[in-house]
């Protein structure tokens, strides 16, 4: 059934990690982070469902989520780093730190005498994901179009200083962005290990974070366009394997296509008239200072 295998866990990953990216760019911070923190969710997930189990695997992770927010508010609004180099440096720091934990994974599973595949009892069926991408492309909808809060967001994304003299507390503000978008995006990483993967390998992961960063910026930042492009990246991501099976092409070119189609795909959203029409973070990446006033 064809809305079996557009409807499953991996499009739900993928969809939470976009949503949470929406959030956290919408206030004006370029989230290039993302990558090394969804690796390191990964491993710490993993991790912790072995050593502690699946509920308190996840509370580990959305509080990480929310230390990794206030990491990143602290350099890029109260340090005023530059956005660029604060997400690059993450994420070599994370992929490094991701294997780690991931090894203690696998060794404290092989000393319990436990399955290195984790198992989960009630999986997530088409219909379950469904309604957990509706509910969550809904929710982020309305905070950011329908609460005052979500139009703050919106503002510090466009123009800050313009937010600051209505009197939006811009850091405030895009700090409470960072926390709900990296709490959403640890959310879709622990779906992802406990009702896909199921199990860790060194730098699972990587790349995942860049294509949900794309899948954002696709979407012009717009929660209800999320939806269409994330279903088929996500099944053409899952098709790879097959492909590789069935043809016989190298997975090393299989894996290029969905990031080479990301490119095509972000030229001509963005070209349309629609990405024309549609308000975007225009303020995304710069570093803003307080003392500076919109005239």
């Amino acid at each position: 059934m064809i809305v079996e295998e557009l409807f499953e866990s991996f499009f739900l990953f993928l969809l939470l990690a976009a949503v949470g990216d929406i959030i956290v760019e919408r206030s004006g911070v370029l989230n290039l982070g993302i990558d090394g923190f969804i690796t390191l969710i990964f491993a710490l997930c993993y991790s912790a469902t072995i050593a502690y189990g699946p509920v308190a695997s996840l509370a580990l992770v959305l509080v990480a989520g929310a230390i990794y927010a206030l990491l990143i508010a602290l350099f890029v609004n109260l340090l005023h780093s530059s956005h660029v180099l604060t997400g690059l440096v993450t994420n070599m720091v994370f992929y490094g730190l991701s294997v780690l934990i991931g090894y203690w994974g696998l060794d404290l599973a092989t000393e319990r005498g436990v399955p290195r595949t984790l198992s989960i009892s009630t999986p997530l069926d088409w219909r379950t994901v469904l309604a957990l991408s509706i509910l969550a492309v809904s929710a982020t909808w309305v905070f950011l179009y329908r609460t005052r809060i979500g139009t703050a967001v919106r503002a510090c994304g466009y123009n800050p200083r313009s937010a600051d003299y209505l009197g939006v507390n811009v850091w405030r503000t895009r700090l409470l962005s960072l926390v709900l978008g990296y709490i959403i995006i640890a959310l879709g990483g622990y779906v992802y290990v406990l009702f896909y993967s199921k199990a860790w390998t060194p730098y699972i992961g990587m790349g995942y974070g860049f294509l949900a960063l794309a899948l954002a910026i696709s979407s012009l930042w717009h929660p209800l366009l999320i939806t269409l492009p994330t279903v088929i990246f996500s099944y053409l991501l899952r098709s790879l394997y097959v492909y590789q099976l069935e043809y016989g092409i190298s997975q090393y070119i299989l894996s290029m296509i969905p990031y080479l189609a990301s490119i095509v795909f972000i030229t001509a959203v963005i070209a349309s008239p629609l990405g024309k029409k549609l308000p975007i973070p225009k303020a995304l990446g710069e570093i803003y200072y307080k003392e500076e006033r919109a005239a």
